[in-house]
């Protein structure tokens, strides 16, 4: 795994949704972990159009951006992979919440069912 420079960090946060979901997945499969915000009460959901949404990024760093004003008591963690595609997806499918997969800093995120991530972290 090779570190991501910042140019590299900025210029992924401005790519489309899609670039960002395919990244999240390639770094997914190669780390074998996901990463999320959580605080005292547990992991962080937002509200979106389509309703209750939890979000994930491809590392800390990139989660702990978000960990600021609303979110300034989250800290990233990790998840591990195997947890995710066993425990997370099955009961966010069962639950009808989506993911915000990769979300920049403009709130921008590729939104996707635990399904559609399921086949993907299977491929």
């Amino acid at each position: 795994m090779t570190e991501l420079s910042m140019d590299q960090r900025v210029q992924l946060l401005v790519s489309p949704d899609s670039e960002r979901l395919g990244y999240f997945i390639e770094q997914a499969k190669a780390t074998q972990q996901v990463w999320s915000l959580s605080n005292e009460e547990g992991f962080v959901m937002v509200e979106t159009d389509d309703g209750d949404c939890v979000m994930v990024w491809p590392d800390a760093e990139f989660a702990s951006q978000w960990a600021i004003e609303d979110w300034d008591d989250c800290e990233p963690v990790a998840v591990s992979l195997e947890t995710f595609k066993t425990e997370w997806l099955p009961s966010l499918a069962a639950d009808k919440i989506t993911v915000a997969v990769f979300p920049n800093i403009e709130d921008e995120g590729k939104l996707s069912t635990a399904e559609e991530l399921t086949t993907l972290l299977a491929e």
